[in-house]
């Protein structure tokens, strides 16, 4: 009987632990209109999703390249330790500088909230993409 459930507890076991390693990811859509910048959330880590979010956005300029704030917050009482990057879209949803975004560590006390910020590469960056992952 115990040799049954091994492979059973196993399987349970390792799928657990992919679950915790996929990244979330929230990104803005500007309007052009209006230059209003909402957020869209798309998941694939449902315990991540629960725990963090993104509490505000500020899209400003800075001559002519947009910079980005996202105030993140902690939903739980314990403290959150993952990764993050930043990723700059154009207007037609092109990424730019694909290889430029880099994976920062952060740590998230419990109900904290911080404010991380990505500048632009270029003047035609107008929305970004957050990723974010658990190990």
């Amino acid at each position: 009987m115990k040799k049954q459930l091994l492979p059973i507890i196993l399987c349970g076991f390792a799928l657990g632990l992919s679950a915790c390693t996929a990244p979330n990811a929230m990104r803005t859509q500007t309007d052009p209109a209006t230059g209003a910048s909402n957020v869209k959330t798309m998941t694939s880590n449902p315990v991540l999703a629960t725990r963090i979010g993104v509490n505000r956005v500020n899209m400003t300029t800075l001559g002519d390249i947009k910079k980005a704030s996202l105030a993140l917050k902690n939903g739980w009482f314990y403290a959150q330790s993952f990764e993050y990057k930043i990723v700059w879209f154009d207007a037609d949803g092109t990424e730019i500088n694909p290889e430029g975004a880099t994976w920062k560590p952060i740590t998230l006390q419990g109900r904290e909230v911080k404010t991380v910020q990505s500048v632009a590469p270029n003047p035609s960056g107008v929305d970004v993409l957050i990723y974010m992952k658990k190990d």
